[in-house]
């Protein structure tokens, strides 16, 4: 998805709204470690407008992971789902075409192995590092 003011677009939103509903995803006496997507993964990929540097410690945008700890802690590690280190293609529209086809091959190599990727620990420290 394309980050949308420092979030996921409003239809994605709306999806986990309406699916990761209390009862299905989460209770509240069953969460994070608990919850009950436990046995799930999840991988954010994502573009944005910015370059990499504007979404780094000490950077305009502010360091990535600030940005990710909603997403992925608050709403995916919530429900139990394990997390995995986002993909991040950093501004692709102001790069160039041998820079975007460098991005898609990379995506590509990394979903060969997907399967084998250890998840996050999603704790604070992950994130606030």
């Amino acid at each position: 998805f394309p980050l949308f003011w420092f979030s996921m677009p409003a239809i994605l939103k709306g999806w986990m709204d309406r699916v990761l509903v209390q009862g299905f995803a989460y209770d509240l006496s069953k969460s994070y470690d608990g919850g009950l997507l436990q046995d799930k993964l999840s991988l954010f990929s994502f573009t944005t407008g910015g370059t990499k540097e504007m979404y780094s410690e000490g950077g305009i945008g502010g360091d990535i992971r600030y940005v990710l700890w909603p997403m992925q802690h608050g709403i995916m590690h919530f429900c139990g789902v394990k997390v995995l280190e986002p993909h991040i293609c950093y501004a692709p529209e102001n790069v160039s075409v041998e820079k975007r086809k460098e991005m898609l091959s990379v995506w590509t190599q990394r979903l060969k192995t997907l399967w084998k990727e250890e998840p996050i620990d999603c704790s604070p420290e992950w994130y606030f590092k």
